[in-house]
């Protein structure tokens, strides 16, 4: 069977030529003469490739690329864009919205299937090696973190690909920027994979009483300073140190340190993540008998009930933005908590905010 190309191209001399080479190779082609047709065709043919012109009127290639990455039955599939523009913003765009490659205009009949068959040879190397891991993974820990995994590698397998073909012709400004998309990504794959070793480091430990119980007498001698840097360091992520309200009580907290660290790592970062720039987020702390008490509180997305009522691994709540995110974070935390015999709450209004509270033994 031939493998299967949808072309997006609202030229009609072009998309008719590119059908008609194409198809003289021997491929199966579909085209488009728009974004929103092009769409569809993807999602009814759920082609091996998708060739598409960057700007088309109503939908232009940005927004088909957007809408394949967020659909799960055709968000693999291998995107090259067909463009005339080399600005590095449109590049950077394509590449960070999750862009494969880029064939620039004019091009060879030469060129074209070239480029074409490297990408369709290199999808089915790819298939053929990542089958049987492929099933490994996802049997043991669920079709979640593929998608996950998979979203930061592509970025960073694909803008590697083009600063290897295209560096000779690349300002240094240019690579400098790929790089740090590069960056980007392999911190969000950081994040992914923290997470979930940190979910089967609870469950482990939840079978070795022993280390557990070890753990359980450690001390931290001043939740005061460990706190203000954990906070610090989180906004200093996302460029909000001065959205940060800060009021901490002086006290031993009974935790191990990592464990703690990783909690409050985890709800700060989330409070910040899922709150506008310029809105505060508090992180407070205060005495209530034998406990000391933490809250994290934002002015963001928040909640519903229904969604803090079903917290789980896996269980993801979408942004309206970013469909993002293994549910991981939260999850984790109320495990650990729990874990160290700690209690945490959560109290959140949609479109409000979020309160997170926790309960944790004075040492």
């Amino acid at each position: 069977m031939s493998e299967k190309i949808v072309v997006i191209e609202d030229n009609p001399d072009v998309r008719n030529n590119l059908n008609e080479i194409l198809d003289s190779a021997g491929y199966t082609v579909e085209t488009a003469p728009n974004g929103e047709v092009g769409i569809e065709v993807i999602k009814r043919t759920h082609p091996d490739l998708v060739l598409c012109d960057i700007m088309m009127p109503e939908l232009d290639g940005y927004g088909v690329l957007k809408a394949v990455r967020e659909n799960s039955a055709v968000a693999s599939t291998p995107f090259v864009f067909l463009t005339a523009k080399t600005a590095r913003d449109d590049l950077s765009k394509g590449m960070e919205l999750g862009a494969d490659d880029y064939i620039m205009k004019p091009f060879t009949i030469a060129e074209l299937l070239k480029r074409v068959k490297v990408r369709l040879d290199k999808r089915k190397e790819v298939l053929d090696k990542s089958e049987a891991k492929l099933k490994e993974v996802t049997s043991n820990i669920g079709q979640p973190i593929t998608h996950e995994l998979n979203e930061p590698l592509r970025t960073i397998v694909g803008i590697g690909e083009l600063i290897m073909t295209e560096h000779y012709g690349m300002e240094k400004t240019e690579i400098v920027e790929f790089v740090s998309l590069i960056h980007k990504a392999g911190l969000e794959l950081k994040e992914v994979v923290g997470k979930t070793l940190s979910y089967y480091e609870i469950e482990e430990l939840k079978n070795n009483p022993e280390q557990l119980e070890a753990l359980k007498q450690e001390v931290i001698p001043s939740s005061k300073t460990l706190i203000n840097q954990i906070a610090l360091d989180e906004a200093d992520q996302y460029r909000r140190a001065s959205d940060l309200v800060i009021s901490l009580v002086e006290t031993p907290v009974q935790f191990p340190t990592k464990f703690f660290s990783r909690i409050l790592s985890s709800i700060i970062n989330n409070a910040l993540k899922f709150s506008p720039k310029g809105s505060m987020v508090r992180v407070i702390s205060g005495v209530d008998g034998d406990h000391i008490v933490i809250t994290i509180s934002d002015e963001g997305l928040g909640l519903t009930e229904d969604q803090v009522q079903s917290i789980g691994a896996y269980q993801k709540f979408d942004d309206g933005q970013s469909k993002k995110g293994l549910g991981l974070g939260l999850f984790n935390a109320k495990r650990t908590v729990e874990l160290f015999e700690g209690s945490i709450n959560v109290n959140s209004n949609k479109g409000i905010g979020t309160i997170v509270k926790i309960r944790l033994k004075v040492g």
